[in-house]
């Protein structure tokens, strides 16, 4: 019974690899790396944006998002190497825009905790996910 579930193990470990995701070996680029720093602030200003004792410190986290989308802003994504090189400058410039929309987001927010409309603020955190959604169904490589 002890060698059936030995082989079992052993056959179940050798496969993982087989079903893991084939860009898993390769490195993170620049802008994956703003992204993922992005999606770590943002967690992070959703499970404080409505408390009034930590606002110096939603304003600051704020500021470095907006400083990340910043960064991210002026680089490509993966994606814009399948894009035909006559449609690429169009394919950055909409990837550009939607990123103004992100940093106009977290401007809005910034503006309402600094005004102490907490409310108002989780309102418009709210927009950042379809704002996401958005970007990555047009920009993010499959």
């Amino acid at each position: 019974m002890k060698l059936r579930t030995l082989l079992l193990v052993t056959a179940l470990v050798s496969i993982i690899p087989l079903c893991t995701d084939a860009r898993a070996d390769a490195p993170d680029t620049p802008l994956e790396i703003q992204m993922q720093a992005l999606a770590r602030g943002t967690k992070k200003l959703s499970l404080q944006v409505s408390d009034p004792t930590k606002q110096q410190d939603t304003v600051s986290l704020l500021e470095s998002l907006k400083q990340t989308a910043a960064m991210a802003k002026t680089l490509e994504p993966r994606k814009t190497a399948s894009i035909a090189s006559a449609d690429r400058a169009q394919f950055l410039a909409a990837y550009q825009s939607q990123m103004d929309k992100l940093t106009a987001a977290y401007d809005q927010i910034e503006t309402s905790v600094k005004a102490g409309q907490y409310d108002q603020a989780k309102s418009i955190l709210s927009t950042l996910g379809p704002i996401k959604k958005e970007g990555h169904s047009k920009f993010k490589q499959d």
